[in-house]
């Protein structure tokens, strides 16, 4: 796994609002200053709204109260000198109805604005780090509201400045640090952060204040694998001993930089002293703690070291970003092996690449797909010419982290990939619930289609290798179409971004009716235009599971190979594709530098010979 997967996110976060009844059923929050019933009732019970709590709230901050209905204050940064009805109309189309912001006034650069409900500014607040005219919006829900007229500074006002509760900046504090796919928790540095030091305390010296990070992180953003806990200044890990029951799925944890200087810290992460430990942990970074730093400098540190880890945490496989052969598969929370299968299944036909109906299809297809891929990176304009006139496009994102054995070990899959550009018109029907986004987001008609795609990042699809292809291909004769004799043809690839180098897995399915005589398709030679094209991004996930199970075997085990230098052949078999013989050459000229070797391979790779692949 590269380092990337630690990197701060700098996209937008998902937080979302809360309110409500909520309040009662948080311990965690109740004792950062949720209000108890201004009645004072014995059992803490509560009136119809929030009421000012009769207890001190901590951090020098006000406490966390808000109406629960009826108008809602929300502030909007980053739309100053904008116009108005643009923005009404741009959060209408965003939030997929009426927003009607209403009591409009400005503070600074802050826009203040009412809205009807709590429910629609909680959908606002899921906007934040959207772009309007070019600058990024930051919504915040204003639960003490901040007042105007008579009195208070107005539109342009320069008054004191508006609270905000600690519940408040905790939302927008895991905005700056969780990425734009909601995978990755950034905590580092968290004394330096200027949120953390406007509530006056260190969360990781303060118990109540961490555990309503971790309670928050894990209300707003169900996808964490990876938390970086680095450069802290810890010599304990008790202030994260929860981190298994937060994050059951956690893969990647950094502790870089601190000051553990005993390793039987990490117990309390693991079995050996959590009732949740991290059971399917496959990456830990400790480089830049005493304890590590002293192991290695014992003799054969490097393996007592590895040793002592994976007593702990059998299941990683990377070790201060250097592989590490795993003593165990991931274990979930609920005891349950993690990886697909502990037994070989046997499949009742081997496994084939492609498929086609019969070989027309399959010439079909193949010539469509070189076509298509070849326009598609070079000039995507020329594409319009085999759209057909009311085709439909639609794309959609699943930024879930891959979950095979390859993408656990494999650079590319770990790696932070940033589908912003995708996301604006992604139809992920299991993220994208309103009706009014869903209809939306289809594209449809020949121009529109071609406008979409062109504003999409720029690829390079590798068709030099038909290994890294797999696509179906048969007839569909569709009831109640005007074209019939159509054909669909779906493909599995990957991708890179020419702008970022990101490698990314797609799904691509085309529906594939007759060019009519005279079209514009028949005019340059297509036997085929597209009426349907639907197309599914995801993580970097390989391309060995199509793959006959001959072209799959794993490098034999050599003669005076220690076990770890045979794990990097066998994983670095695995994403070059290299043979054996040319897997263990490549190793040996980096000086079995495993990350040096991975990260040279992509700039040599057109210097090999055929036979390094055979």
């Amino acid at each position: 796994m590269s380092n990337q997967s630690f990197g701060r996110g700098g996209g937008r976060g998902r937080g979302r609002g809360q309110g409500g009844n909520r309040w009662n059923s948080n311990p965690v929050f109740s004792r950062l200053g949720a209000p108890n019933d201004q009645g004072g009732s014995a059992n803490g019970g509560r009136g119809d709204g929030f009421q000012q709590s009769n207890s001190n709230v901590p951090f020098g901050g006000a406490s966390m109260v808000g109406p629960s209905d009826g108008p809602v204050q929300v502030s909007i940064k980053g739309c100053r000198g904008k116009p108005e009805a643009s923005l009404r109309k741009f959060l209408d189309t965003k939030v997929g109805r009426p927003v009607n912001l209403s009591n409009i006034n400005f503070r600074g650069e802050i826009m203040y604005v009412s809205v009807p409900s709590m429910d629609i500014a909680q959908e606002l607040l899921k906007l934040s780090g959207i772009r309007f005219y070019g600058e990024k919006l930051t919504f915040q829900i204003k639960t003490h509201p901040v007042k105007f007229g008579a009195g208070a500074p107005g539109r342009d006002g320069a008054g004191a400045s508006d609270s905000v509760t600690v519940r408040d900046r905790l939302v927008a504090l895991l905005q700056t640090r969780v990425d734009p796919q909601g995978s990755s928790l950034d905590l580092s540095a968290l004394s330096q952060d200027s949120i953390i030091q406007s509530l006056g305390a260190n969360p990781l010296q303060d118990s109540k204040l961490f555990e309503a990070i971790l309670v928050l992180a894990t209300q707003l953003y169900t996808d964490i694998v990876t938390v970086n806990l680095a450069n802290n200044g810890m010599s304990s890990l008790r202030p994260v001993a929860n981190l298994g029951m937060h994050f059951p799925h956690l893969r990647n944890l950094s502790l870089m930089n601190n000051r553990i200087s005993d390793l039987r810290e990490l117990n309390c992460l693991s079995a050996a002293g959590s009732k949740v430990p991290l059971g399917e942990l496959s990456e830990l970074i400790l480089q830049g703690n005493p304890a590590s730093d002293a192991e290695l400098r014992l003799p054969n540190g490097g393996a007592s070291y590895v040793e002592k880890v994976q007593q702990r945490f059998p299941t990683i496989s990377m070790l201060d970003m250097n592989p590490v052969t795993p003593r165990a598969q991931p274990v979930s929370a609920a005891g349950t092996s993690t990886s697909a299968s502990t037994v070989p299944r046997e499949l009742p036909f081997p496994v084939a690449q492609t498929f086609a109906e019969d070989q027309a299809i399959n010439e079909l297809a193949v010539g469509f797909l070189e076509g298509f891929f070849g326009l598609y990176d070079g000039n995507r304009g020329g594409l319009a010419d085999i759209y057909d006139a009311a085709a439909v496009f639609s794309l959609m994102v699943d930024t879930t982290h891959p979950t095979s054995e390859f993408a656990r070990t494999n650079p590319d899959s770990q790696k932070r990939v940033d589908f912003t550009a995708y996301i604006r018109i992604s139809r992920n029907l299991t993220r994208v619930k309103s009706q009014h986004k869903r209809i939306h987001a289809l594209v449809v008609g020949r121009a529109a289609v071609i406008q979409a795609i062109a504003q999409l990042p720029a690829t390079r699809h590798p068709l030099q290798d038909s290994q890294r292809f797999s696509f179906d291909a048969w007839r569909a004769d569709v009831d109640g179409c005007a074209q019939q004799g159509m054909a669909v043809v779906a493909v599995h690839g990957e991708f890179t971004e020419v702008q970022t180098g990101s490698l990314i897995s797609f799904d691509r399915v085309f529906a594939l009716a007759p060019a009519l005589p005279g079209s514009p398709a028949a005019a340059i030679g297509s036997p085929c235009v597209i009426t349907n094209d639907q197309l599914t991004l995801r993580r970097y996930n390989g391309f060995h599971s199509w793959l006959p199970s001959s072209e799959l075997a794993a490098p034999a085990p050599v003669l005076n190979l220690t076990p770890e230098q045979q794990e990097m052949a066998r994983a670095l078999q695995e994403q070059t594709g290299m043979n054996p013989e040319w897997t263990l050459k490549c190793l040996e000229s980096y000086g079995w530098n495993y990350q040096q070797a991975m990260t040279e391979f992509p700039q040599v790779r057109g210097t090999l010979p055929a036979e390094a692949f055979q």
